[in-house]
């Protein structure tokens, strides 16, 4: 085998490699652009369940939300120590306005 031979062994491999790096951009190119796409402008109707769900959900939170508060309170009170607790709960942005209305907002 002379160096000819060698060097177009090379570059049938090259080629290979290449060809194979080039189709998965293409298709890495094509599922990026499928998944940026903008959806339809027909948006589907909410079912009245999810939303129910939603409403017991905030009030669900609130509640926990309320009830760690008492329990804090409570809790200084019997010592007469101030404690400080620190807590953070993640809510819905839909919840906000039930939470602003109940003052744990």
């Amino acid at each position: 085998m002379d160096d000819r031979e060698h060097s177009s062994e090379k570059g049938g491999i090259l080629k290979r490699i290449v060809g194979i790096w080039a189709v998965l951009c293409l298709i890495g190119f094509a599922v990026t652009y499928a998944l940026n796409a903008k959806p339809t402008t027909e948006e589907p109707q909410p079912r009245e369940s999810a939303v129910d769900t939603a409403v017991v959900d905030c009030e669900q939170i609130a509640d926990e939300i309320e009830r760690a508060r008492i329990e804090a309170q409570e809790a200084r009170r019997s010592t007469g120590e101030p404690e400080i607790v620190q807590r953070m709960t993640v809510v819905p942005e839909q919840c906000a306005d039930q939470l602003e209305e109940r003052g744990l907002g």
